[in-house]
């Protein structure tokens, strides 16, 4: 019986990787661009057969840790950080990009995962593309994870670092560390790590910075609350700003507020921001009773 083209393929292959790395002179310099040359040489040889043949896309990602070293993984661990994970991609993508599982596998846990292929007819006629919508997702993802981890710079990443977030609250929930090695349709291998360093790094990244600032508003009641909320409305549109200024529910009884009644206020706006200049709350309080000395009101 004839031998498939496959297996004449992974013979031709063989061949090719043996010529190629005995005539380097130097190594490769790292695990992840000696398999990056022989995925890159299985698919020379495999469009020597099939010129539409193609390579698979998978995210490897490797679980450390007592919760791990079993080679099993509890259902909540995996739904605590397959979600987060598939969001920091969908944000790098800009767009819905879904995470399959298609496999685990020992060596600590391993989580085989890969982008859920959607196939069209109209995709069907393209030909063959050594691309994804997720590729340059993952490649981001896998820079922000070695920035955290060296403690650099992140904003130009702001957009998934809530999901990177997340992916750090499931690890610390279960003490794991991570890694993760992206295996990209064109050949392309990267790899990235997720220790306790770039953990804590993440973790500062949340601390918050409280700002203040005063501002006399004018408006009308359209709102009271016993637990001390008054909204003021500055204007008579839809589109008008509106603020929840919260004054303590002793004083508000003594001030004798109704709905409808005009008021001039000058509150205190307390922001909460985190470390990369994220806004995270603000609130409104009551300092007094605005004279109109006190200068421009907001409307």
């Amino acid at each position: 019986m004839s031998t498939s083209w496959r297996e004449r393929a992974l013979e031709r292959n063989r061949e090719s990787n043996s010529r190629y790395f005995a005539e380097l002179a130097d190594p490769p310099s790292s695990d992840d661009a000696y398999e990056e040359e022989l995925r890159r040489h299985w698919l020379e040889a495999a469009r020597h057969y099939d010129p539409q043949a193609t390579l698979s896309e998978e995210l490897i990602v490797r679980l450390r840790g007592e919760v791990a070293e079993r080679g099993v993984l509890d259902f909540r661990v995996g739904d605590a950080l397959l979600k987060p994970l598939r969001d920091g991609v969908a944000a790098a993508a800009r767009k819905d990009v879904e995470l399959e599982l298609t496999g685990l596998s020992h060596g600590s846990t391993v989580l085989h995962v890969r982008p859920k292929v959607e196939n069209s007819e109209e995709e069907g006629g393209l030909g063959r593309v050594d691309s994804s919508p997720a590729d340059p997702a993952m490649r981001d993802l896998l820079k922000l994870v070695n920035a955290v981890e060296n403690e650099q710079d992140v904003r130009q990443w702001e957009r998934i670092i809530p999901g990177l977030d997340g992916v750090v609250e499931a690890l610390d929930k279960f003490d794991l560390s991570m890694e993760m090695r992206w295996h990209s349709v064109d050949g392309t291998v990267r790899s990235s790590n997720l220790s306790s360093r770039g953990k804590s790094y993440v973790r500062s990244l949340r601390e918050l910075m409280t700002y203040r600032s005063r501002l006399a508003v004018a408006g009308t009641i359209t709102e009271l609350r016993m637990s001390g909320v008054v909204k003021v409305k500055t204007g008579t549109t839809r589109q008008s700003k509106a603020y929840d200024v919260h004054i303590e529910p002793d004083n508000l009884m003594e001030m004798h507020l109704e709905l409808g009644m005009p008021v001039s206020f000058l509150i205190e706006v307390v922001k909460k921001k985190d470390q990369l200049g994220r806004e995270r709350s603000t609130e409104y309080r009551f300092v007094r009773v605005a004279e109109s000395q006190d200068g421009l009101f907001e409307t």
